[in-house]
């Protein structure tokens, strides 16, 4: 095998309704298709599985759904390929927003394959995170297959083929944030046993003391994201030239594209200092980047200016960025300004405060 790829996969995303036994068992019995079709073939693919996902199917956690339906786990020889040849990464639950750090692999380019068995007939997969991801996959062309049917024709004509596609280096995989430094540290998976010597790799979010904390004027090593509804965009500018002596006290200023460039052109200080790292535009998942970035505990404040009138296209994603600071993580204490009025109160307050501040 050519070194190019040693130690590098293709990404297969899966995930099923925690809420449906009938996709959570469609799923298994994808799996053992394919794995009965070719296993070898299957062996050249590493798979994602959001947290709930894999407790499911691989750990059988959670074997009956609230109506008394029994829930069918992959099969034994087939959870042993998984984990021994294919190798599998999991991401937190849902709850952790596991499904928004999916989508962060699909704007990175990382995962451009995604199995996502969702019920039609539960309201949870219309949440933000789910739209967000649905709308980004066809952006980012990642191929989607949501049914047994879809999985078996791709895995019989396509798989040889996507068996080279956008290549990572897995067991770890590392996660890629939108970072334009080069040498950030991305968060890379962890390495876990089961009792039965076979293992996984746990990509988990950094929880208790592991979080930045500090008293609220602390700035030196905290970062600050500005964002701003494209009617809003003049407002954020003015805001960033009116207090921009106050935002380099942060070690770092995140914004999505077109906002980035403003703030950059119209603030010299910002722009020499190289404090501002510009993401991908709103709609094309830059706001799906910073909530990644929230969520792993490499943003501290986000100032949000929302236009509360005017409709977006891509509103899930902005939402999402709201419930990455909300999200049920120990000690998350990000700190959110969604209105001009309020993060002007704010960093008047850092004005006459100007004495704790690095």
């Amino acid at each position: 095998m050519s070194d190019i790829y040693k130690n590098k996969k293709t990404l297969v995303a899966v995930l099923a309704s925690h809420d449906s036994t009938e996709k959570n068992n469609q799923l298994s019995t994808a799996f053992e298709k394919v794995y009965n079709h070719n296993a070898d073939q299957l062996a050249k693919f590493h798979f994602v599985f959001t947290g709930g996902t894999f407790k499911r199917l691989i750990l059988a956690e959670n074997a009956n759904d609230s109506y008394g339906n029994k829930l069918r786990p992959i099969g034994e020889d087939v959870k042993n390929h998984l984990l021994e040849q294919c190798g599998v990464t999991v991401l937190p639950d849902r709850t952790q927003c596991g499904v928004t750090i999916l989508a962060n692999l699909i704007v990175q380019r990382q995962c451009s394959i995604i199995w996502p068995f969702l019920s039609p007939n539960t309201p949870h997969w219309l949440t933000p995170d789910y739209l967000a991801l649905m709308r980004l996959c066809d952006l980012w062309y990642a191929k989607r297959l949501m049914n047994v049917a879809s999985v078996l024709e791709w895995f019989k004509y396509e798989a040889p083929r996507d068996e080279k596609r956008n290549l990572q280096i897995v067991n770890p995989l590392t996660l890629k944030l939108g970072s334009a430094e080069k040498s950030v540290d991305w968060p890379k998976a962890d390495e876990i046993y089961l009792d039965s010597g076979l293992k996984y790799y746990q990509l988990r979010l950094p929880y208790g003391n592991e979080r930045c904390h500090g008293k609220v004027y602390e700035l030196g090593q905290k970062t600050i994201a500005l964002v701003a509804h494209d009617e809003m965009k003049k407002h954020i500018v003015d805001y960033a030239i009116q207090y921009e002596d106050e935002l380099c006290n942060f070690s770092r200023i995140l914004a999505t594209g077109h906002t980035g460039q403003e703030v950059k052109n119209a603030c010299r200080n910002i722009r020499e200092n190289e404090l501002l790292r510009s993401y991908l535009s709103g709609p094309k998942g830059g706001d799906i980047e910073i909530a990644t970035e929230i969520l792993f505990n490499r943003c501290h404040t986000v100032v949000f200016f929302v236009d509360p009138l005017n409709p977006h296209p891509h509103i899930d994603d902005i939402q999402v960025v709201f419930i990455a600071c909300m999200a049920e993580i120990e000690k998350n204490d990000v700190r959110m300004l969604t209105n001009e009025v309020h993060a002007r109160e704010w960093i008047e307050a850092l004005r006459r405060q100007k004495g704790l501040v690095r």
